[in-house]
């Protein structure tokens, strides 16, 4: 049977053969392969990933079939994978590529080489794309190749394989370090949201290293002269990068993820059994929320509207000052609870609530303010009946702090019995102190109930998380598209900082610019030129950013909350659709449009 190799040589014209396509030896041996091959790195990360898939499927008590099926699947990725690392390995020990040969064997391909006189034939010379280049149309073979050469450059530096050491021991290291209080909320504080941030964290800026300098140093040391001078539109050299860039991304965020979620599994022992029901059923767990539906006040204020502006001495006043305290007057009827008063909220839960939630907890989520300064500790007692209003009342009594959310469970015993009929939880507060509370309408009240398992949640937040590294690829390229390469890593980091400074876009905003800011009311004196425009682009800013920046797996991942598949879509459209595809086109037609006879001009 003929098959493709890869043959390299060396200075000494010594010649190495490797053969594409899947390799059954990487696939059974896979770490004992890698150190074969002299990648000891690589050989340490595979033993690791086969210590901890073995480790938490032995700790959540998986029979040997489970074993297997795990290694079987990780052993194919390995073995389809082989042909990079081997390539990897070749270059290592100072070989390059030479051609592509169809021959029987890897004796039969070096024999064939040698005998015309080591030049290959025209025919030979076409670099073949993971050994199955029929699968990608001829017009796209460029931006793969593009792509591939990108992946190989991240190779050639050690890009990736530091990287991967880095993302490993950040994962075992950190939760070492940080030793967690053995509370449930403690424990997936450090595994999960300190560990998938920093992860986060160190991806994204790499991310913009690489793709400052992979588009960056092509230009300023004129290695992109050659790839322009060819039929290959600069559009696909573009794109190119960033699939090669996100290929490697996707890499390392599967196996610091697929690590990171073993330890989770793996280190629920060290809690309390009581702590370890909690973990289930409050964070490693998929809970969706729902709210009573929202009421629509307009008539109510423009009835009170109306009657407010009958009074002459509301002549004086703002109009618009008016109408928000009367906007805010209607609604503290519906979110104030005065004292000895009564508040009851209708959730819909859906109309199979009773059959589909049976048997799971119930979290009621709640949040108030009081009109009194709180100090730490203070609490709140508070009377609940949640249930059928003519049925059976499930009675609670507990004590709650105030400007914080707080959660309590609802005994799943008798969850069927106090969702109603309808699929609507009837929740009534009784308020027992001697100030009135203020829920707001907006996160006062929530019910917290299961949607699905915790695994597929944390499949969809390691996918929104490579969706910002997709847009932070696009933004280093776009940069790097007309800036030298420090300038664009200056310009990167600077918008990645702006990012997350939506705080201070958001007080600009509030305070009405940044010239003559009082400091008794918050708030500027005066509306000049300055502040107008520092409202307008730190608003526009603010509204770009709170788009992006709206998807928070790892908030979600940390408290239980369901990443749904319409959210991960409107992530995708967002993040890389529309502000990503912007980002994009920018980087696209700058690069098109630039002279690149004259790069040191930038």
């Amino acid at each position: 049977m003929t098959r493709r190799f890869e043959i390299y040589r060396n200075t000494d014209r010594q010649h190495l053969a490797i053969p594409l396509g899947f390799s059954w030896t990487a696939a059974v041996l896979d770490w004992i392969w890698a150190f074969w091959l002299r990648l000891p790195v690589l050989g340490i990360v595979f033993l690791v990933l086969n210590l901890v898939s073995g480790a938490v499927l032995y700790a959540n008590r998986a029979g040997w079939k489970s074993f297997l099926v795990s290694q079987v699947v990780q052993g194919i990725a390995i073995g389809f994978a082989a042909r990079r690392f081997r390539e990897l390995s070749a270059e290592r020990r100072g070989y390059a590529y030479l051609c592509t040969v169809p021959a029987r064997n890897a004796a039969d391909a070096v024999a064939k080489v040698v005998q015309v006189g080591g030049e290959p034939l025209p025919g030979w010379k076409a670099r073949h794309l993971a050994g199955v280049p029929d699968l990608v149309p001829r017009s796209l073979r460029p931006l793969m190749a593009v792509a591939l050469l990108t992946i190989q450059a991240a190779f050639r530096y050690r890009l990736v394989l530091t990287l991967l050491g880095l993302l490993v021991a950040l994962v075992f290291v950190l939760p070492s370090a940080i030793k967690h209080d053995g509370s449930a909320q403690g424990f997936t504080q450090i595994l999960i949201t300190y560990t998938l941030g920093a992860i986060t964290a160190l991806l994204g800026f790499t991310t913009l290293w690489i793709a400052c300098g992979t588009l960056a140093r092509d230009i300023e040391e004129m290695q992109l002269f050659l790839v322009a001078a060819k039929p290959i539109p600069r559009w696909q050299v573009w794109l190119g990068k960033w699939i090669g860039i996100m290929a490697v991304n996707l890499g390392m965020l599967v196996v610091s993820g697929s690590v990171a979620f073993g330890l989770l599994q793996l280190r629920t022992g060290e809690l309390s059994p009581d702590q370890q029901v909690k973990l289930r059923n409050e964070v490693l767990v998929a809970r969706d929320g729902a709210r009573e539906p929202s009421v629509d006040l307009t008539k109510d204020i423009q009835a009170l509207l109306a009657e407010r502006l009958k009074d002459p001495a509301a002549a004086v006043i703002d109009p618009a000052l008016v109408r928000k305290q009367v906007e805010e007057m209607v609604k503290a009827r519906q979110q104030v609870v005065p004292p000895g008063m009564l508040r009851r909220w209708q959730v819909p839960l859906g109309p199979d609530a009773r059959q589909r939630l049976a048997g799971r907890p119930l979290f009621v989520r709640v949040k108030f303010f009081t009109t009194q300064y709180n100090s730490e500790g203070t609490l709140y007692p508070a009377y609940w009946e949640i249930g059928p209003p003519e049925g059976r009342r499930m009675r609670l009594e507990n004590s709650l702090p105030a400007e914080s959310f707080v959660e309590f469970g609802l005994d799943p015993r008798a969850t069927a019995e106090v969702i109603g009929p309808d699929g609507v939880l009837a929740i009534d507060f009784q308020n027992w102190t001697q100030q009135p509370l203020l829920f707001p309408l907006d996160e006062g009240m929530e019910v917290l109930f299961h949607e699905g398992g915790f695994a597929l949640n944390y499949l969809r937040g390691l996918l929104i998380i490579a969706f910002w590294l997709g847009l932070l690829a696009a933004v280093g390229l776009a940069c790097s598209s007309f800036l030298s390469f420090p300038v664009a890593s200056f310009c990167s980091i600077a918008l990645l900082v702006l990012g997350l400074s939506g705080n201070t876009l958001k007080q600009v905003v509030d305070q009405g610019g940044i010239v003559g800011v009082s400091n008794e009311s918050g708030t500027v004196t005066e509306s000049t030129l300055v502040n107008q425009v520092s409202v307008a682009i730190y608003g526009s800013a603010k509204r770009l950013i709170d788009q992006v920046s709206g998807y928070s797996p790892i908030s979600n991942l940390s408290t239980g909350r369901s990443i749904t598949w319409l959210e991960l879509l409107r992530a995708f459209v967002v993040i890389n659709g529309v502000v990503g595809g912007v980002v994009s086109v920018v980087g696209i037609v700058v690069l098109t449009r630039r002279e690149l006879a004259a790069p040191t001009k930038f």
